[in-house]
């Protein structure tokens, strides 16, 4: 089913699509969350390091192909809403095969990095380093299936159909559960098993939506008369998708330098952050995914030329932000200590206080991030992608100053990481509501400046 986000009340036609893509991250989060869980309760702290530890080398690898499916989803989105059917079919193809060649070589790559990221770079604590290898190399050969897959998600939200994607994760993310368990307790494979479950999940998911979206959607089919590889979308989508490939790299390595700093202070505190970051996934996806939902809203209105229709989906998303927050700040200090204790660190005393004094510091800053991922979305959706990339930067240069000092020069002690990155949110969220306000981000749409040709 496609939405069209060019009729109906903004507010409640945003909520509306963000719901199944808030369930569907939901399942593609329990892939690491569940691999995080099995190896605390079955393997051990250090397992929990490992895993955790290694977010940030990840990230890395696959912020290029991140920034290209901004760009396809901006260029896709906005064909859509001006109902151009021909070049949004070549724009498909184009992505299509694309993305093949980049998750091939990016596979590639970060399995070359993954020694001297780990040694040099993160520090990484020798009594994890053996499993971190592992955990990297296994699921570096399975990027192909993972960059495929998030492809044709982003294809079909680009244009309304935010479910098809939800139906093929929810199996894979149940399979992955599955081979978690039995790779890990009954083969005893320890951090491979559930890097090798995972692998196995997201082969099976890619798979699944490239045959659905080949049968039911005509105009995504490819055939010989249908693949074609047309160099001036290509253009188009890597002009909006580098800025945003830069901005992923860059907020990439500044995931890394601020894992050196959490290894800094030892592998109770890389296990206490790993834990921290997957309830944090859990509780900021709802503002995410309304955010990322605005942007398909944004990029559709301001390809059929309603740019007032585009502003009130800010005003009703802001809104809808705000009453969640309320919520999570008087809830998630309350469950903080049941919550690490599902990662099998509920006996780990110094585990668990640094991780719940986090929580509780973070609950209070996630307004912040609310308010910055609906206006970057909002700015990502109508075109404005160099902008984004600079508040990412500006963000970066804030944070990693400001947590250097607390670490290192104060000794204000493991709260100075979330300090840090609370001042970094406030940053881009100033920046970012000054750009909305002023207009600056008119006329960068990609529809509009074809026009304009």
């Amino acid at each position: 089913m496609r939405q069209d986000f060019l009729t109906g009340n903004p507010g409640k036609t945003v909520l509306i699509f963000a719901v199944p893509m808030l369930i569907g991250n939901i399942f593609q989060q329990l892939y690491s969350t569940v691999d995080t869980i099995v190896v605390g309760n079955f393997v051990g702290k250090n397992a929990v390091a490992a895993v955790g530890g290694t977010f940030s080398i990840q990230f890395l690898v696959l912020s290029l192909a991140m920034g290209f499916t901004t760009g396809m989803s901006v260029v896709i989105s906005q064909l859509y809403g001006a109902r151009d059917y021909q070049r949004l079919q070549r724009a498909f193809s184009t992505s299509a095969i694309f993305s093949l060649l980049l998750s091939v070589v990016l596979g590639i790559v970060g399995i070359l990095v993954i020694n001297p990221l780990l040694t040099h770079m993160l520090q990484t604590p020798a009594e994890i380093y053996a499993d971190s290898y592992t955990y990297l190399f296994i699921t570096f050969i399975g990027y192909p299936f993972t960059l495929i897959y998030n492809m044709y998600s982003a294809v079909l939200r680009a244009v309304g159909d935010s479910k098809t994607p939800l139906y093929f994760l929810i199996i894979s993310a149940v399979t992955n559960i599955i081979l978690d368990l039995l790779l890990v307790i009954q083969f005893d494979m320890g951090v491979a098993g559930v890097a090798v479950a995972t692998l196995i999940a997201q082969a099976l998911s890619c798979v699944c939506c490239h045959i659905y979206v080949g049968r039911k959607y005509e105009i995504f089919q490819l055939t010989k008369n249908t693949l074609v590889f047309d160099k001036d979308l290509l253009k188009g989508i890597i002009k909006y998708g580098v800025p945003s490939a830069i901005q992923q790299s860059v907020l990439s390595l500044n995931f890394m330098v601020v894992q050196r700093f959490v290894n800094f202070f030892g592998a109770d505190m890389t296990a206490a952050f790993s834990v921290v970051n997957k309830i944090e996934n859990f509780v900021t996806m709802p503002q995410m995914n309304l955010a990322m939902a605005l942007s398909m809203f944004a990029g559709q209105n301001i390809g059929a030329g309603e740019e007032k229709r585009a502003k009130q989906g800010v005003t009703d998303v802001l809104k809808i932000q705000a009453a969640f927050w309320a919520v999570i700040v008087f809830v998630l200090p309350l469950v903080a200590g049941g919550l690490i204790s599902l990662f099998g660190m509920g006996d780990d005393a110094h585990v668990m206080a640094i991780g719940v004094e986090a929580i509780r510091l973070c609950s209070k800053l996630y307004i912040l991030f609310a308010v910055m991922q609906t206006l970057s979305n909002f700015l990502r959706g109508v075109g404005d992608a160099k902008f984004s990339m600079v508040t990412t930067i500006c963000m970066i240069l804030i944070r990693l100053p400001i947590t250097y000092v607390l670490v290192h020069i104060i000794h204000y002690g493991e709260m100075s990481i979330w300090l840090g990155m609370g001042m970094g949110w406030l940053t881009v969220t100033t920046m970012n509501a000054v750009r909305y306000l002023k207009g600056g981000w008119r006329g960068k749409a990609f529809v509009q400046a074809k026009k304009q040709a």
